[in-house]
């Protein structure tokens, strides 16, 4: 038995399958493949042995596994008891009992370390020999399952990729001990769903491990967008998997990218997709918003000036396509870019060169510019507010991005993932969200999109405290979308305005619901001003005009 080496010289049969891989970036990328197949197995199950069988199916494949088993731990008994088994002397295993401690199965339990046995006639430790040399196999690799330091069980398998010639890496060794973390937290998921259904009699033990239930699978959720990444795309719709297909294609490249949307689509969003699906994706990834910055000092930020080059240039500063010198430059809100920073941007699309105020030469730069905007470019191009020449290099590669309201399908989907954010920043309970306030969510126009989606699920995880989510707490100012309001006959109440309201009717009903919610407090964490997304001075201001005050009292900061 020996202990899993950290390094070692990997070899390869010639008739390897499609799934094995030879080279450590696509080995890296099947790697990754593979907990994301996991996980979304994982996610989807609450039968344990559904849960291991998923497990086994992502061993098999990414392993070239011919044998793989999942032994639990049963308390009862204390014995490793198999649970599911694949392939290869699949029989023997189907009444397999292993003491903890004992074999080598036993021992990976007991120890809560990783075991390779690269030649298993050369091996003597076996619980049963005599079934291991039945089985035929040639090498074993064991790993315990743990979760919340209790061992549930151990999981293995036997793959002819490795033996005495061909140790596994330090990757396979992280990468099963990844799975094997992901099977245990699913396991005990299961195990605890089981318990639940079984207490059908005892309803209020039973509504506690519901929801103890429901947290574990919110921290699952978290565990695996950090083992993935960091703002994932949510969504099932077409119109989000025709966008996620056009970044798959032009990630790798280095072409201009156009992402033309709606305010609140999570432009960035994607933009930041493109560069970590890019070969930049280890440099840096610069947002700059060409809105919010004053023209007459666009020029200055996105290309930099020399000491003197004007009154308060005290010293030579890089602009932006300098610090993205290597990396990706996102310029959100490109229709807003005055004639002469245009100019300079086309000329550092065509020739790779910025030129500082105040300079004489231009400095070389090695930048993939990714450009976003709500506008419509072609008629500002038409109207001469635009340069030809630059939208057409801009729009080398133009990605539309859908608005919410044109995939209602998505909003359960990013309101739970919402849910979920904000309970765990806001450190409660995840509250439930039942069909009501989906279907109220789903009524609604969304003109503000998923930015504004995201603002009314903060209100509402705020307004639940932990309990539930109902329909009351999704504001009545939002306007039901046409093909919602083509489709209702009679009005109900919760789920939308009873009768058109004003403008001014509707954002008076949004801010007496917030400034409710925050106990009148207008500024600060918590606050009205923050719920609504607006600046305290403009809720101030609002509130103000539209007479709203809080009887016999001034409002608080």
């Amino acid at each position: 038995m020996l202990p899993v080496p950290r390094q070692h010289q990997r070899h390869h049969s010639a008739g390897a399958p499609i799934e094995l891989v030879t080279d450590q970036q696509n080995r890296s990328t099947a790697y990754e493949r593979a907990l994301i197949d996991a996980a979304q197995a994982l996610t989807s199950r609450l039968d344990v042995r559904d849960t291991c069988g998923a497990m086994l199916d992502v061993v098999e494949r990414i392993f070239a596994a011919e044998a793989s088993w999942i032994l639990l731990h049963d308390r009862r008994s204390d014995m490793l008891v198999a649970a599911e088994y694949r392939g290869r002397g699949g029989d023997l295993y189907a009444d397999l009992e292993v003491p903890p401690g004992r074999g080598i199965i036993g021992q990976a339990f007991s120890s809560g370390e990783p075991v390779f046995v690269p030649d298993v006639s050369q091996e003597d430790r076996w619980f049963d020999p005599e079934r291991v040399h039945r089985s035929g196999l040639a090498s074993v690799f064991t790993v315990p399952l743990i979760y919340n330091d209790e061992r549930i069980g151990a999981m293995g398998f036997y793959s002819p990729r490795f033996g005495p010639e061909a140790l596994p890496s330090e990757a396979d060794r992280c990468l099963l001990q990844g799975l094997g973390a992901l099977a245990s937290i699913g396991i005990r998921n299961a195990r605890l769903f089981d318990e639940v259904a079984s207490e059908k009699t005892r309803r209020a033990r039973a509504s506690e491990q519901q929801r103890r239930l429901r947290t574990e699978v919110g921290h699952l959720r978290s565990e695996i967008r950090t083992v993935l990444a960091h703002g994932t795309i949510i969504g099932r719709s077409h119109g989000i998997a025709h966008v996620l297909q056009q970044l798959q294609v032009v990630a790798p490249a280095d072409t201009t990218v156009l992402l033309l949307g709606e305010t609140g689509t999570g432009k960035e969003l994607f933009a930041r997709a493109i560069h970590d699906g890019s070969r930049r994706a280890r440099s840096v990834f610069l947002p700059v918003n060409c809105a919010a910055i004053p023209a007459t000092l666009l020029e200055s930020e996105l290309f930099g000036y020399e000491k003197g080059a004007f009154t308060g240039a005290v010293e030579r500063r890089a602009g932006k396509f300098e610090l993205a010198h290597g990396g990706t430059l996102f310029l959100d809100e490109i229709g807003e870019l005055p004639p002469e920073a245009q100019a300079q941007l086309l000329r550092v699309l065509q020739d790779g060169e910025v030129t500082r105020l105040g300079a004489m030469k231009p400095v070389t730069v090695n930048v993939r510019v990714i450009a976003a905007t709500n506008q419509d470019l072609a008629a500002r191009m038409e109207t001469g507010a635009f340069r030809p020449d630059l939208y057409y290099r801009l729009s080398v590669f133009p990605v539309f991005l859908p608005p919410l309201r044109e995939r209602p399908e998505d909003i359960p989907l990013l309101a739970a993932h919402f849910v979920d954010h904000f309970a765990a920043r806001q450190h409660t309970s995840v509250p439930r969200l039942s069909d009501d306030p989906l279907a109220k969510l789903q009524a609604y126009d969304w003109p503000g999109n998923v930015r504004e989606l995201q603002n009314v699920i903060e209100r509402a995880v705020l307004l639940a405290g932990g309990g539930e989510i109902t329909a009351a707490m999704i504001p009545n100012a939002a306007r039901p979308s046409r093909a919602g309001a083509a489709s209702t006959a009679t009005p109900a109440p919760d789920t939308g305005p009873a009768t058109p309201q004003s403008f001014e009717e509707a954002e008076s009903n949004a801010i007496l619901l917030a400034v409710e919610a925050s106990g009148w407090r207008i500024s600060g964490e918590g606050g009205a001003a923050r719920l609504l997304g607006l600046k305290p001075t403009t809720l101030h201001a609002k509130m103000k005009k539209l007479g709203i005050r809080r009887p016999g009292r001034h409002l608080s900061d």
